[in-house]
């Protein structure tokens, strides 16, 4: 029992001594890898019915701000995710071929239809990326959407 115990001590040490030796040495910065590259704030957010079509239209438009200068005219990517309200995942849109990311920042709007009438509230998120989408380069927006009624066609206006 004892023996096992010290050989479980030893090993424990040795590792934890080439982790501080070793792991000392950062690799060099991957600016994909930074999730504050790009800073995101929302500027609208809108879930509506359609009237020419069947379906309710998700729309997210978001201001950003480049804080790293290498992203500057680089293309990137955006994804919008939309859940239910229990974390499911509805949908997910992105960018054909990305976007040029502007030196001065600026605005995207993302748009998509979700045909299911059932859903009446859901949850969005956006979130820049390389153009790969495979990491993040921005923050998560995120915001809860209700649907919102068409008035009733025939009303009396004043």
């Amino acid at each position: 029992m004892l023996r096992t115990r010290t050989s479980i001590m030893l090993i424990l040490a040795l590792i934890s001594m080439q982790f501080f030796f070793y792991g000392a040495k950062m690799p060099a910065k991957n600016v994909f890898a930074d999730n504050d590259s790009i800073l995101l704030t929302l500027e609208n957010a809108s879930f509506v019915p359609l009237s020419n079509v069947d379906g309710n239209q998700v729309t997210m438009s978001v201001k950003y701000q480049v804080n790293d200068e290498s992203l500057e005219g680089e293309k990137i990517n955006g994804i919008m995710k939309l859940y239910s309200t229990n974390g499911s995942l509805i949908h997910s849109s992105s960018f054909p071929d990305g976007f040029t990311a502007k030196k001065k920042g600026g605005s995207e709007d993302f748009k998509t239809t979700i045909r299911d009438p059932t859903i009446q509230s859901l949850i969005a998120n956006v979130t820049f990326t390389d153009i790969k989408k495979s990491d993040a380069i921005s923050n998560v927006i995120t915001t809860h959407l209700q649907l919102k009624k068409l008035p009733a066609s025939g009303a009396a206006s004043d």
